[in-house]
């Protein structure tokens, strides 16, 4: 089990967070031991459950643990029940949960039950149970099911909360309550709501002299329909319906401290009592105390569950029992959050230097966890867009030789695609295609030419890959042998405004196609980018090769894409398709050739292959960037943390007071969060506008196109999660520190910040530079690798070399052409061949040659024929033998070899000795061999080519000569090509650039290793900035004294410095090796690949302590030439 196996996302951990916070917070609940409680937990259980069982799918757990998906995680249909028996335990603390309450959980059955179903069919298929068909079947009615329970619940539970004062008042009673007439008692209950409603909002109880005659005044209703509402539909009689408001005012009051300094019965008068004996009696008959008694037990009262009146009377009877406990709490909460936002915005203002800092290094954080999370979220969404991505494939083959092991070709033969067509039952569309993007052609209409890369496909091609048609049909557009589908941009640039259907596009000037579709232009998460579209029917009728690869199992040259039927999994085709070419072609037979079809959805990411198996690809650099993201995150929480508690002591005695006036742990540990919060928000609108700025220089370094969605809800919802998760992550280590704070000892100024206090400061420096080291570190080693790469012999010389396509007509005039710009002087030399200085476009078979054993296997070569001056016009050279003679009929039987195949062969003397490649029934002799020549990929050993002649290529290769100027040299070499192949426009390219493409990959890991490295370094030095101004600041009395005593300024500079000196170098010893392992593991993917040495480590440490050193030297010498006699005189 590799990291390279997990498809894990800065979002996927974001959500793996979160199943960590309700989990934690279900444990919590679960131990209180309260019932309503337990309940609760169990609903978070089950949601987080069902998260996690969504993370482990999306970040594809089954590779590593797959019977994974066995373990029942989903339990949907236990949601409703759980709410609402919650909220009974709430509404109605009286019924407990009983053995027939069971009943409501017996659907859990019917899901387990299913669940079941998919784990023995994913024992039998070895599918993951959530892509069984069983499961894709049942789902559908599982998630109903879930709906309709969770609805029906929800709305018992809205009966439940909405009409529980009848059960009150026969609870209180004790006797049922029938009323005359059904109509008439529902309407007196609905005015009774209303009664209370009005009394509420309008307070008309406050008047003491409120009578029934003016309240029914007030209401506008006639006295005796008031008389009728509280008496009949309230149960109660006038003075103590309107006393209950009077008395929960009052215990409102008393609960407030805003009314301390009034006496009680001066609360009661304004409260509308208007006398004593009437207060205390009716305070007593209504909570069964009196009103000091109750204000001397605020702090034990009761849960307001338990407060029952003391007398029966149904004169008296409310339909809620007293004052609800929590509304003193509710208001309080309210008041308190305004207040910790107002004192969070005050110490923002009031320590400017320390919140800038707090507020640009969280700022910088999370702009690059921003930007790499949009970034990696493209990565993974390429191809997502076409709607049946998931039952697309692209047929590929596993080929194993004794000396090279197993290798994977995305290329196959015609006769697979003709067996997979008529033969395998599950295959809905087979298509068939070539050099899709690879191969530009020219576009004529009119005076206009376009010179675009394209491709042939065959009919099915837009069945399998849905792309969608402005004009046309899918399922006819490339029916026709002499049809093109275009892009919507080609179509416009070609003709404009004018509806392009049925017009006609010349192909290469050579042939005229009809227009027979449009679509709209490819995204840019597409893995295959192309303008344009032809039948593979009309490569097959106009190239000879092409015809003859459909009977021919040895021409793997093309490439095939297949859709599966719906229901269909690959599972179940594997086993029919595997063995295809090995059973029906007795030349490949010896390779031991395997089929199999790689998933559109994992093209992009995971493209690479060793021993026949996908071993990772770009996903690898997607990941790291994450793992950086994330790096770099945690760099700048740090620094929160570490600055906001370093200040502890200058808010020691805010939380002593606090506590002492009666605040509690949690309400600090609220309060100190709520302010990392909002500076983590305040950090966050920076962050935007860093990403605002920073995304085209991105989109450019990267060459993506990113955009923030701000039109997405989803991304907002994700951002505000974001920014929570953020907050509370750095503002944990602050909040539960300071709320730890003993009160006592705070306000009598006793309190040390001793070592408790320091380590974990200590601890997280070192965890940031750490990380700041390791990227350092790392990012030395890829700008190394890639220099070393790049400094490998080429065995060509590619300066000022230049090629150009065989297009139109350069094929029959090529003679004339190399003789008109050898005599102008234009070029040095000039050749042709059939692939380009830096890619090899033919492989064979060698199949005999001297020495070769019975029974062992084919070579696999790169094949490439050249002309005369191919060898002198690239600058290789011989190691034995001779060039070509330049006679046709001699030289079409001799070939020339690198010195890798002639090791690979173990020929002692290749010159002269005959052999044998399947590219033609006739043997061939070896007259000379050229050194090696890195044509493919740098990172690779050379592989064996051979070389024939054949004067007349797909490519020209030519030379410059020296000091010229290489723009009006090329300007005029293009008028001369213009000149033999006027219908196509002058195309080249310099060889030396192609070259350096290739490790555009690796080129961009280095820029934004190096880009990343200096921010993450940056956000330490602001955190370590901070601490140095906090320590410089907390010694400065120490300084003075030391200073009086004679210390130099370079004394107190190490004094300061010493501490962070040390720390810095513990995180190069703690980073070092863990980078060593981490890019060793790296480097393995290279066969060529740089030595790691002690220096690198020895830079990166001496750089980060000169970066440390530079960064507390201006605290340090500042706090060494503050005068002794201002930090001495308050002694």
């Amino acid at each position: 089990m590799t990291l390279n196996q997990f498809h894990i996302n800065i979002f996927d951990l974001l959500l793996l967070a979160a199943i960590f916070i309700g989990l934690i917070s279900s444990l919590r609940l679960w131990f209180s031991k309260r019932y309503v409680n337990r309940l609760l937990s169990l609903i978070l259980v089950t949601m987080m459950l069902w998260l996690l069982r969504n993370f482990c799918i999306d970040i594809q757990l089954s590779r590593s643990f797959p019977r994974w998906s066995w373990v029942p995680l989903q339990f949907l249909l236990t949601l409703g029940p759980l709410v609402f028996f919650y909220v009974r335990g709430i509404v109605k603390p009286e019924e407990k949960f009983t053995a027939k309450d069971l009943v409501h959980f017996s659907p859990l059955l019917l899901e387990q039950g299913m669940h079941v179903l998919a784990v023995l069919q994913s024992m039998h298929t070895g599918l993951a149970t959530y892509d069984t068909p069983v499961y894709k079947h049942l789902q559908s009615v599982l998630q109903l099911l879930a709906f309709i329970s969770i609805t029906t619940y929800l709305y018992r539970c809205s009966k439940l909360v909405k009409y529980p004062a009848q059960k009150e008042v026969n609870k209180i009673t004790g006797k049922q309550f029938m009323p005359a007439s059904p109509s008439s008692a529902d309407r007196l209950i609905q005015r009774g709501y209303w009664l209370r409603h009005q009394m509420k909002v309008n307070k008309f109880y406050l008047d003491a002299e409120l009578s029934l005659n003016s309240l029914a005044k007030e209401l506008g209703i006639s006295i005796h329909e008031l008389s009728k509402i509280i008496n009949t539909g309230l149960r109660k009689n006038f003075n103590d319906f309107v006393n209950e408001f009077r008395i929960q005012d009052v215990t409102r009051r008393m609960r407030d401290p805003a009314y301390n300094r009034i006496t009680l019965l001066g609360i009661a008068y304004d409260c509308g009592f208007n006398s004593k004996t009437t207060f205390n009696r009716t305070f007593k008959q209504i909570t069964g105390k009196s009103p000091a008694e109750y204000k001397s037990g605020l702090k034990k009262e009761r849960p307001n569950h338990d407060l029952e009146l003391l007398s029966v009377s149904a004169a008296i009877i409310s339909g809620h029992k007293t004052i609800p406990v929590w509304s003193g709490k509710k208001l309080n909460r309210i008041h308190m959050f305004r207040n910790y936002l107002k004192i969070a915005w005050r110490n923002m203002l009031y320590n400017k230097v320390y919140s800038a800092l707090n507020i640009v290094g969280l700022a910088a954080g999370m702009a690059v966890a921003l930007l790499i999370g949009l970034w990696v979220t493209n990565q993974y969404s390429y191809d997502r867009f076409l709607p049946d991505y998931a039952r697309s494939y692209q047929v590929e083959m596993n080929l194993t030789s004794q000396h090279n092991g197993t290798s994977t070709q995305t290329s196959i033969a015609l006769p697979l695609v003709d067996v997979l067509r008529k033969e395998i039952p599950g295959v809905q569309y087979v298509a068939e295609a070539d050099n899709i993007g690879r191969m530009n052609h020219d576009l004529l209409v009119g005076d206009k030419k376009l010179y675009l890369g394209g491709g042939a496909a065959g009919p099915d091609f837009f069945k399998i890959f849905q792309y969608p048609f402005i004009k046309g049909n899918a399922n006819s557009a490339l029916t026709d042998i002499y049809s093109i589908v275009l892009t919507e941009s080609t179509a416009k640039a070609l003709f404009g405004d004018a509806d392009p259907m049925g017009k006609v596009v010349r192909f290469d000037n050579i042939q005229s196609m009809k227009v027979t579709g449009v679509i709209k232009d490819i995204p840019t998460n597409a893995t295959m980018q192309f303008s344009y579209l032809t039948p593979f029917a009309y490569s097959e009728a106009t190239q000879g090769w092409i015809r003859d690869g459909r009977t021919k199992w040895t021409y793997n040259s093309f490439s095939a894409y297949v859709s599966l039927e719906p229901g269909v999994s690959y599972a179940q085709i594997a086993p029919k398709i595997r063995d295809i070419v090995e059973k029906r072609s007795p030349e490949m037979r010896s390779l031991k050739p395997e089929v199999f079809m790689h998933p559109l959805k994992d093209w992009h990411l995971y493209s690479n292959f060793q021993n026949g198996k996908v071993a990772g690809g770009f996903v690898d650099y997607v990941r790291l960037f994450g793992v950086i993201g994330i790096l770099v995150l945690a760099i700048a929480c740090i620094n929160f943390m570490n600055l906001s508690t370093a200040r502890s002591e200058k808010r020691a005695r805010e939380v002593g007071v606090r506590k002492a006036i009666g605040s509690g742990r949690v309400d600090l540990v609220y309060q100190f969060l709520l302010e990392s919060v909002l500076i983590t928000s305040v950090s966050f609108l920076l962050c935007m506008l860093f990403v605002q700025l920073a995304l085209p220089s991105f989109n450019a370094l990267t060459g993506s196109y990113i955009q923030v969605p701000y039109n997405n809800i989803g991304f907002w919802a994700i951002m505000i999660a974001f920014v929570l998760l953020t907050g509370l992550a750095a503002g944990s280590r602050p909040a539960f520190y300071l709320s730890s704070f003993n009160p006592v000892k705070v306000l009598k100024g006793s309190i040390q910040m001793g070592k408790a206090a320091t380590l974990p400061r200590k601890i997280l420096v070192v965890v940031q530079f750490t990380c700041s080291v390791a990227l350092i570190i790392s990012t030395v080693i890829v700008y190394q690798q890639i220099q070393f790469v790049k400094d490998r012999p080429t065995g060509y010389n590619a300066d000022r070399l230049v090629m150009t396509d065989m297009n139109g007509d350069l094929s029959q005039h090529f003679d004339a052409l190399r003789n008109d710009l050898l005599s102008s002087g234009l070029v040095e030399s000039m050749a042709s061949s059939t692939s380009p200085a830096t890619q090899v476009y033919s492989h064979f078979s060698l199949e005999k040659w001297p020495g070769k054993n019975a029974g062992e296997e084919d070579v696999n070569i790169g094949g490439i024929w050249v002309s005369d001056d191919y060898f002198k016009t690239m600058g290789m050279t011989f190691a034995a033998g001779h060039n070509f003679m330049g006679d046709w009929k001699s030289d079409s039987l001799n070939v020339i070899v690198n010195e890798a195949m002639v090791k690979r062969i173990g020929l002692k003397d290749p010159v002269n000795q005959i052999i044998k490649v399947n590219f033609g029934n006739t043997p061939v002799k070896i007259i000379g061999v050229v050194k090696d020549a890195l044509m493919e990929s740098p990172y690779t050993p050379v592989a064996p080519a051979v070389f024939g002649h054949n004067p007349y290529g797909f490519v020209i290769t030519y030379r410059l000569p020296k000091n010229v100027d290489t723009h009006v040299t090329i300007e005029k070499i293009g008028k001369i090509f213009q000149k033999y192949n006027p219908a196509f426009p002058y195309q080249y390219k310099f060889i030396d650039e192609e070259y350096a493409s290739k490790f555009n990959l690796e080129v961009l890991l280095g820029k934004l290793a190096g880009v990343f490295a200096a921010l993450a370094i940056f956000i330490s030095c602001l955190g370590l900035f901070g601490l140095a101004a906090y320590v410089a600041e907390q010694r400065t009395k120490e300084i003075g004294i030391r200073k009086v005593l004679g210390a130099s300024i370079a004394q107190v500079w190490l004094l300061l410095s010493r501490d962070f000196v040390v720390l810095v170098l513990i995180s190069c010893l703690i980073a070092s090796p863990l980078t060593l392992y981490f890019l060793e593991h790296w480097l393995e993917k290279y066969a060529y690949r740089v030595s790691i040495g002690l220096g690198v480590f020895i830079v990166s440490g001496i750089a980060a302590l000169v970066i440390t050193l530079l960064t507390i030297s201006f605290q340090a010498i500042k706090a060494a030439l503050t005068n002794p006699v201002k930090s001495l005189r308050s002694e």
